[in-house]
């Protein structure tokens, strides 16, 4: 059985004090906390937190709090608490790594040990009065119907990403109905439709998640989320959809290969 010891005490002083007035609960600071310390590698040569008692002497709360922000470290798998044995640091696994330079999500992309992501339509149906976003990115005259497609995206069957589409009914007729091929999006539009995509454009920056981000992804309010807002166009250089994509931050590494000859 592991046991706590003074030196643990000594080695490692806990630099954090709870504020008592702010609205967030005191176990999510001390969740936080205990996250950074973690990926600070405070703990790197032990691979092991100090016991419940240590904690909450640490961080002055009682130990059904320490134990309250532990679950949730345990929940993002961040440790893994077993009797007998303290909370053990769990290694972290590899991202997914999404390569920039390749259209689609799935299919096409595949993780170090060769798992594939997977997608779930949660919702397709018909817009007739689409934001003014949609219509200016799609080139659209205001009132014209679109496909709405929000699809959530899987790596070894976690959530990995929430996807929402746009795209012009008139050019897609039946999308609406017919729904996605097995292949997805892009593979339905090239056999259906005789639809290419050649290029496209893809702005990304960090977001906290809204409350539906959160439930689908199955995190807090305060987790980072890379938004990936993208633009693709066909092979006669045409909009073709808008999207948004939600990634959870920690989950993803974002690639990008460039030719510099045009830069000499």
């Amino acid at each position: 059985m592991w046991q706590d010891t003074d030196t643990f005490r000594r080695d490692y002083p806990v630099q954090f004090s709870i504020d008592r007035n702010s609205p967030v609960p005191a176990y999510y600071q001390i969740q936080l906390d205990l996250s950074d310390r973690i990926q600070r590698g405070e703990w790197n040569d032990r691979k092991q937190l100090p016991s419940e008692s240590t904690l909450a002497e640490q961080y002055a709360v009682s130990r059904i709090t320490l134990r309250q922000a532990l679950a949730e470290l345990e929940k993002d798998g961040i440790i893994k608490k077993s009797r007998g044995c303290g909370a053990k640091i769990c290694e972290k696994p590899a991202p997914f790594v999404h390569k920039m330079d390749f259209y689609s999500i799935v299919s096409t992309h595949e993780g170090h040990d060769g798992k594939q992501v997977t997608s779930q339509v949660l919702n397709i149906r018909r817009f007739d009065m689409p934001t003014e976003d949609v219509i200016e990115h799609l080139q659209l005259e205001p009132g014209t119907p679109v496909v709405y497609i929000k699809r959530l995206f899987l790596f070894d069957d976690k959530p990995l990403a929430v996807g929402r589409s746009w795209l012009s009914l008139a050019r897609f007729p039946g999308l609406d109905e017919t729904g996605l091929g097995e292949k997805g999006l892009t593979a339905t539009l090239r056999s259906r439709y005789n639809t290419i995509i050649r290029r496209f454009n893809d702005a990304i920056e960090a977001v906290r998640p809204a409350p539906d981000e959160r439930n689908l992804l199955d995190v807090s309010y305060d987790c980072p989320l890379l938004m990936v807002r993208g633009l693709s166009f066909d092979q006669h250089n045409v909009p073709v959809e808008y999207s948004t994509t939600y990634w959870l931050g920690d989950k993803v590494r974002f690639t990008v290969s460039m030719n510099t000859q045009e830069l000499e």
